[in-house]
């Protein structure tokens, strides 16, 4: 499968995505497209083997995230802020005919290269993600995220900044 990761573009079909969770598939078809022109997030497609039907999507925001947040609060140089800032992955999402071909894997692997693209501008502590639910939760783990809250089913996640900046220059 011939993937490519390309910007978001609203003449592109997204009417039969579905990725099995309401919310992200819901969120995609009928908010990405007026988030996108109010620059309220960032947006790439997924697309495969030629076809204009994206198969998979995530949307990104900058903020910060409240120090009192971290159940473990790390012992280094942001002991003493009240908020950390971040790049938090909003949304993500791969149609149900495309998971577990490696689609998701992919989409993480071009936001963890846009991530580090942005900590190269301005300071970032961590990628965070909300997880939906113990099946997110698992998969985002594997992938090097640790819980930063106590929520026993949809906990936050996150990965720090040098962890993503090793992956990417290591290779």
């Amino acid at each position: 499968m011939n993937l490519q990761i390309l910007p978001f573009d609203p003449h592109r079909p997204r009417n039969t995505f579905d990725c099995g969770r309401r919310v992200i598939t819901n969120w995609y078809k009928n908010k990405a497209k007026k988030c996108v022109e109010r620059a309220e997030f960032c947006v790439a497609e997924c697309l495969s083997d030629g076809s204009p039907r994206p198969i998979g999507y995530y949307a990104l925001q900058v903020g910060n995230e409240s120090m009192d947040a971290l159940s473990t609060k790390p012992d280094d140089f942001t002991k003493n802020y009240t908020a950390f800032p971040a790049v938090h992955l909003a949304f993500l999402g791969v149609d149900r005919a495309h998971q577990r071909k490696g689609v998701g894997t992919a989409l993480l692997s071009d936001v963890f290269e846009r991530v580090y693209q942005i900590s190269k501008l301005a300071g970032l502590y961590a990628l965070t993600i909300q997880s939906l639910d113990a099946e997110s939760t698992a998969f985002y783990r594997r992938l090097g995220f640790e819980p930063y809250s106590d929520h026993p089913t949809s906990p936050k996640l996150l990965m720090p900044i040098r962890t993503i900046r090793d992956l990417i220059e290591t290779g």
